[in-house]
């Protein structure tokens, strides 16, 4: 018995060293995810993961909305039969995606408070795959309230915390230290923001082409071409499929201290027929009800990334806008003003084009900041221009000329 308990001992100690080496060894390929199912048993709803391989993992329950939040080292999700992502039982969806560098996301609505009531690493079948399972089982709110929120396996790092930007910490790897402002000929510096990532897909097609790879091809184009001239010093907020919380986005931009940031986006509408770009800036006031609810739709995805916002400031939520944002904001609208009019030069645009509403991302005090909606993925004709190199470059023709035109309007209010 004694030598039983010591062999079972020895075995999870390995385990746990094994899983540790896995995750911390930046060598090691991807462990794939095959597929991905969901069933309902008396009283539990299980989500399965096919994989090649065991992985450490962290979950934690989130409420306002409900959502269990599974953790993983970075996974490669090769899901063939996407309708799985279907509910089932308590579970309304799920997504998946890269969270950050090194961590895949798994993120699960549930419809009411649940708990955990199982979750390990199955022995491996016939087909040579391990099987992760999770047990959701329904509980009261009052039971929510006091049930166990955090889970996690044998050899879990934690990892940072991405929605913390630290006072005085360096710019990431990816963005070098801007060189100072005081020089005559100057590089400008341009932030462009490819909207959502990760496990926040955006909007999706009505032929399945996502918001997150649309803003992401757009962005590279904007890039390449304003680099090109030699006048511009270009920075992404995202350079991968990762998702990048609200707040860390605008935080980006004033870290390299761009003088103008980019949002780039591509929205959905219930009426089918509606095509078209348009262009946002920040406002505690919306300009129309469509506006108001589009940003309250991207305020939501530090939500839909499973991001807990539990222990933030209300800084996002409701800010303060003083005489410094106010000018920023004065130079948004102008810069927007432009952007519309190049646009509709080359690309469709919305009769209302320009509009007003309380973007947490475009809530920098000091980086004159638009958010621009490239178009519907709702309509056949708008999600079939996204799919063509043309568009792409048009695009970033007209974006190039409006930037042009903003900074020699600066030059020349400076000179005189």
């Amino acid at each position: 018995m004694v030598f039983q308990s010591v062999k079972t001992l020895f075995s999870k100690v390995a385990n746990a060293i094994v899983l540790c080496v896995f995750f911390a060894s930046p060598g090691v390929s991807k462990t794939t995810v095959s597929d991905a199912r969901l069933g309902t048993h008396p009283g539990l709803t299980r989500l399965v993961l096919d994989v090649d391989q065991i992985v450490p993992y962290k979950i934690f329950t989130l409420s306002a909305p409900y959502r269990v939040v599974v953790d993983f080292p970075a996974l490669k999700w090769s899901v063939a039969k996407k309708d799985r992502r279907r509910g089932a039982g308590v579970v309304s969806s799920y997504r998946y995606g890269l969270f950050q560098a090194g961590i895949s996301r798994l993120v699960i609505d549930v419809k009411e408070p649940v708990a955990i009531a199982r979750h390990k690493f199955l022995p491996i079948n016939s087909l040579g795959k391990h099987r992760f399972l999770i047990d959701l089982k329904i509980i009261t709110k009052q039971a929510y309230r006091a049930s166990k929120k955090s889970f996690q396996s044998p050899g879990w790092v934690k990892p940072i915390d991405p929605t913390v930007v630290r006072r005085g910490a360096p710019p990431s790897a990816e963005i070098p230290k801007p060189k100072p402002r005081q020089t005559r000929n100057r590089m400008r510096v341009i932030m462009l923001d490819p909207g959502h990532g990760g496990p926040d897909p955006g909007a999706i097609g009505v032929g399945g082409l996502r918001e997150k790879v649309v803003t992401m091809r757009a962005a590279k184009e904007v890039r390449r071409l304003l680099k090109s001239t030699g006048r511009y010093r270009v920075f992404l907020t995202r350079n991968k499929d990762t998702y990048v919380p609200l707040r860390r986005r605008y935080q980006l931009a004033e870290k390299v201290r761009a003088e103008l940031f980019i949002s780039i986006h591509a929205d959905s509408h219930k009426n089918r027929r509606i095509r078209g770009a348009s262009v946002y800036t920040l406002s505690e006031k919306s300009s129309d009800r469509e506006a108001a609810a589009l940003a309250a739709r991207e305020n939501r995805s530090d939500v839909i990334a499973g991001v807990d916002l539990s222990r933030q400031s209300d800084t996002v939520a409701s800010i303060l806008i003083g005489l410094r944002q106010r000018q920023t904001m004065n130079e948004s609208a102008i810069f927007g003003e432009v952007l519309i009019d190049e646009l509709a030069r080359d690309i469709r645009v919305l009769r209302n084009t320009h509009r007003f509403a309380g973007f947490a991302v475009l809530k920098s005090p000091d980086t004159p900041s638009v958010l621009m909606e490239l178009g519907y993925l709702s309509s056949v004709g708008d999600e079939r221009m996204f799919r063509t190199k043309g568009f792409y470059k048009k695009l970033a023709k007209s974006i190039y000329r409006s930037v042009e035109r903003y900074f020699q309007r600066k030059t020349a209010l400076n000179r005189s």
